[in-house]
């Protein structure tokens, strides 16, 4: 059995991460609001948002995932820890300086490249975006350690930080400046400059600022090529908008970048449970392989199915029901029709863990540039054809497409790092199967209302039932066991 302290971490860390989402959804009701901004300008907030988690990729340049390898490796050697610690933090600091300076020097030249009559705001927002890419950069690298220190207070009042400043910061400068970007643009620098002088105090202050040469090395072996696959994780995400823009217009962005919001609930949820389990895995992982290891290394797995399996078709459900409530624009609605089509894609998540945490084990990083630049250039290609002749359908069902060929992609370059005894049943075809479960009734909404309603509630018991039946041991030992917690507390 899973032990009782993993369960509330990993409750802290997913709760902490989806707490940005929580923002997001808090600050629908003032962006969707056309008086407060024009969906053409929160199409346009979603360009710039992007251009910001494009710059966080690269100013973090991995660090944020070495973090834990150099954490766990010298934490039995607390001084040679400090050092390397304060190397990695000059490290980042340094990438961060010199990025400001590139775009400093030339983003006017790649403003005229992408945008046609460019307004006289556009350099300062975009180089609003890039701060905020560069302060969010460091605040993972400070939460990363933190989750592999196993510190889920701090972790929890950091992000509880980065929430309340982003949604009290983006209100009252949006209701100052109205129409404007001003607003939502400010809010995200502010918020992301406060977490900044946390993560940049907090790491100082423990293990300084250095920039040991003997480092360089190992953590660009490691690093770069996790850095190149993140810039074309990039491109798989959120590539989508920038085709939209030049083919269609910007309402069509913001109405698929509403869509894609409401998937991001999902995906930081599974990001925080990732990051909770994570530690654990890196553990077994590098113990030797024997019956006892792997029977525990499943269970991980599992338990991050079974969580996957029922929380997608559950967002599905919810969120086309709750959500209307807080969207003041109908015009936003139709969303709702792509939502599906999109959640559906992450129960791949699921069967990607089982290749990603030995590729990162194993150190065998640079796979992952393969793999995901094959799949980058597909998802260009393809999505500019698919959106040309099928607009936003084209631009979803693009998604879905691409993450089902990344499996075999994972498949033909990682096969020899997956771990003998993986219950292939319970690890792929139970998520494949649920993928077609939501996808293929999808294409039978053609508006919002009843309709969809009655298709959403058919898939969230349909994947129910085939999660029961595939893991009922499981779930049956967790419900035992929170059955046990219960009655001690009431004794």
């Amino acid at each position: 059995m899973i032990k009782k302290d993993f369960i509330k971490s990993s409750i802290i860390y997913t709760f902490s991460s989806a707490l940005s989402t929580g923002a997001s959804f808090l600050l629908l009701p003032f962006y969707t609001n056309t008086k407060l901004l024009t969906v053409s300008d929160f199409g346009a907030l979603s360009l710039y948002i992007g251009l910001s988690l494009l710059v966080q990729v690269v100013a973090s340049f991995s660090l944020d995932y070495y973090v834990g390898v150099a954490y766990h490796e010298l934490k039995d050697q607390p001084e040679e820890l400090k050092k390397k610690l304060a190397s990695l933090n000059g490290y980042l600091l340094t990438i961060g300086a010199i990025i400001v300076l590139l775009f400093a020097a030339g983003g006017n030249f790649f403003l005229k490249s992408y945008i046609e009559n460019a307004s006289p705001e556009s350099f300062r927002y975009m180089m609003m975006a890039v701060f905020t890419g560069i302060f969010n950069a460091h605040f993972k690298f400070y939460n990363n350690l933190l989750v592999h220190r196993e510190k889920p207070w701090r972790y929890f009042w950091s992000n509880i930080l980065n929430f309340v400043t982003t949604v009290a910061f983006s209100i009252i400068i949006l209701e100052m400046y109205p129409g404007t970007l001003e607003g939502p643009l400010w809010g995200r620098l502010l918020s992301c400059f406060s977490i900044f002088l946390v993560s940049f105090y907090e790491i100082t202050f423990t293990y300084g600022i250095g920039f040991d040469k003997k480092y360089l090395k190992p953590a660009w072996q490691f690093c770069f090529p996790l850095m190149i696959t993140a810039v074309f994780q990039w491109v798989l995400s959120y590539s989508d908008r920038y085709i939209i823009k030049p083919l269609l217009f910007n309402k069509e962005v913001a109405i698929f970048d509403l869509a894609v919001r409401c998937t991001l609930l999902v995906s930081f949820l599974l990001d925080g449970l990732s990051s909770a389990i994570s530690p654990k895995l890196f553990s077994l992982l590098r113990e030797p392989s024997n019956e006892k290891n792997l029977k525990e290394i499943n269970k991980y797995y599992s338990g991050f199915n079974v969580v996957t399996l029922l929380l997608i078709p559950l967002n599905i459900f919810i969120l086309p029901v709750i959500l209307p409530f807080f969207i003041s624009s109908d015009k936003y609605l139709t969303a709702f029709l792509y939502f599906g089509i999109i959640g559906a894609g992450f129960l791949t998540r699921s069967i990607q863990n089982i290749f990603i945490f030995p590729i990162h084990v194993s150190r065998k990083t640079s796979r992952l540039i393969a793999i995901n630049g094959i799949a980058a250039v597909f998802q260009i290609g393809l999505g500019y054809l698919m959106v040309r002749n099928f607009k936003l359908y084209g631009a979803a069902f693009t998604l879905n497409i691409v993450k089902v060929l990344m499996l075999f992609l994972y498949v033909y370059f990682c096969k020899d790092l997956i771990n003998p005894g993986i219950n292939v049943k319970k690890m792929i075809w139970i998520p494949l199967a649920g993928l077609l479960i939501i996808s293929l009734p999808e294409m039978l909404i053609t508006h919002y209302g009843t309709r969809m309603h009655a298709i959403h509630l058919l898939e969230l018991c349909a994947i129910a039932i085939i999660t029961f039946i595939g893991y009922r041991n499981e779930m049956t030992g967790l419900l035992s066991w929170g059955k046990q917690q219960v009655k001690a507390k009431l004794s």
